[in-house]
């Protein structure tokens, strides 16, 4: 009896030691090869790259930060050099104090990096800005994907919940104005077990994306004039552009928009997802950018 006592411990103990070595490679696993700050255009850049191959940048939206790639930055990692980054006024990047170009501080983060030419991957705003980069320096771009993207189409909808939550931030804080942001039909994640993370994540970022002190953040948006969708004839390069059917109608339209007039463009629909289709629908997101990228080699 003792010896079966003593067999069933040491199994158990072994099963924990076994336990904690794959809990412990599963984190080592899941470490950036690379990161730091980049110093461009007179701020800091806060970067992680992760994997080898052709580089593929990520470029978040507004309110959040890199982390709204935790879900593709490491699976991307096994088939690319994976960059994600926050913006200026987010995250761990310096603040949004003077004027400034988002694209331009996109170009200069991939100089600062040494690569010559990427794929870009932006969501909402963030596709603005890699649509940006691709028409201002398109030998430095391979492939375009926009998702959710409405490159400075306005969206009526989405400016009265900015104003709710920027006018909720001022009078309950960051958490009140996250859950308005997080809970937006829209907007928000339809995946209620990715809710909390969000906003978490909107919580901490939403006082410098939309002050609450009533002053607004400086920020150019554009090195150019012209409107984006006066554009879409100069990408020459693969397209895929990605919406969610329960985003807002006029984002939607928005996205058959940039697909019509951007040659060559595929449009995926994901009949799960709203405005965060990275997050809603993980897998079929993550599947299709590997599907796409793949045909290009």
């Amino acid at each position: 009896m003792k010896n079966l006592s003593r067999i069933i411990f040491l199994t158990s103990l072994h099963m924990v030691c076994l336990m904690a070595t794959i809990n412990i490679q599963q984190t080592l696993a899941q470490t950036p090869d690379e990161t730091g700050y980049a110093e461009v255009n007179g701020t800091q850049l806060y970067y992680e790259i992760a994997g080898r191959g052709h580089p593929l940048v990520l470029i978040h939206g507004g309110a959040v930060d890199n982390r709204a790639f935790d879900d593709q930055f490491y699976v991307f990692a096994e088939h690319y050099k994976t960059v994600r980054f926050d913006l200026r006024g987010a995250g761990r990047s310096g603040n949004r104090d003077k004027p400034f170009d988002n694209a331009e501080d996109v170009y200069q983060l991939l100089k600062y990096l040494n690569i010559e030419n990427a794929y870009l991957l932006g969501i909402s705003r963030g596709g603005g800005f890699a649509f940006d980069v691709t028409v201002e320096h398109p030998e430095m771009v391979g492939a375009l994907i926009l998702v959710s993207a409405n490159m400075g189409v306005e969206v009526p909808a989405y400016h009265e919940m900015f104003d709710r939550a920027t006018e909720a931030g001022k009078q309950h804080g960051a958490r009140a104005a996250a859950e308005v942001w997080g809970y937006d039909p829209h907007q928000g994640p339809r995946r209620e077990s990715a809710r909390e993370k969000v906003l978490s994540i909107i919580e901490e970022n939403m006082p410098r994306f939309r002050y609450f002190d009533g002053h607004e953040p400086v920020e150019q948006f554009r090195s150019y004039d012209q409107p984006r969708w006066k554009r879409l004839h100069e990408i020459n390069v693969p397209t895929l552009v990605l919406s969610g059917t329960y985003d807002n109608e006029v984002s939607r339209q928005n996205s058959r928009n940039w697909a019509e007039g951007i040659a060559n463009a595929r449009l995926v629909l994901f009949e799960e997802s709203g405005h965060l289709v990275n997050i809603d629908e993980i897998e079929k997101f993550n599947r299709t950018m590997l599907e796409f990228l793949e045909n290009l080699q």
